[in-house]
């Protein structure tokens, strides 16, 4: 079953088991490439960083399914592929600083992020997906260098 947004339908399941399956078929099993021809490498333990959410803004758990997340699952694949999205660098807390190894495709007017990590000019490892639930965020993120 699927509801439309602008983005796209969205993927509704019965569970967060048939979700974690869909992720591993359809991202883990598969070649996945960008617009611009990067191979995008997705692996499993992905699935919790990308679909479970804090229990509170000031907890970093991931303790709690989110499935306003899961049900863009789909999104993802369409964000990587989308030619006409901007990308821009991704924010290293730890360094505070930008980190243009962090590649950061924001979808709008959904406020849907996808966030890889660059490994080479080729090859890149998916790090997560998630709607932004805070403008302050969206407005970072655009504020945020283009990535290069």
């Amino acid at each position: 079953m699927t509801k439309a947004t602008l983005y796209g339908s969205l993927t509704v399941l019965a569970t967060e088991v048939e979700y974690r399956q869909f992720f591993n078929e359809e991202y883990c099993n598969k070649v996945i490439h960008t617009h611009d021809g990067i191979e995008v490498k997705f692996r499993p333990e992905q699935f919790n960083h990308a679909f479970f959410k804090n229990a509170s803004r000031r907890a970093k758990d991931k303790s709690i399914f989110s499935r306003d997340r899961a049900e863009r699952i789909t999104w993802i694949k369409q964000a990587l592929q989308d030619k006409n999205l901007t990308l821009y660098a991704g924010w290293d807390s730890k360094r505070k600083r930008y980190d243009h190894t962090r590649r950061v495709c924001l979808v709008t007017p959904d406020g849907y992020v996808v966030v890889l990590r660059i490994i080479s000019d080729t090859k890149a490892v998916f790090n997560t997906a998630y709607l932004i639930d805070d403008p302050v965020v969206e407005s970072k993120i655009k504020g945020s260098p283009i990535w290069n």
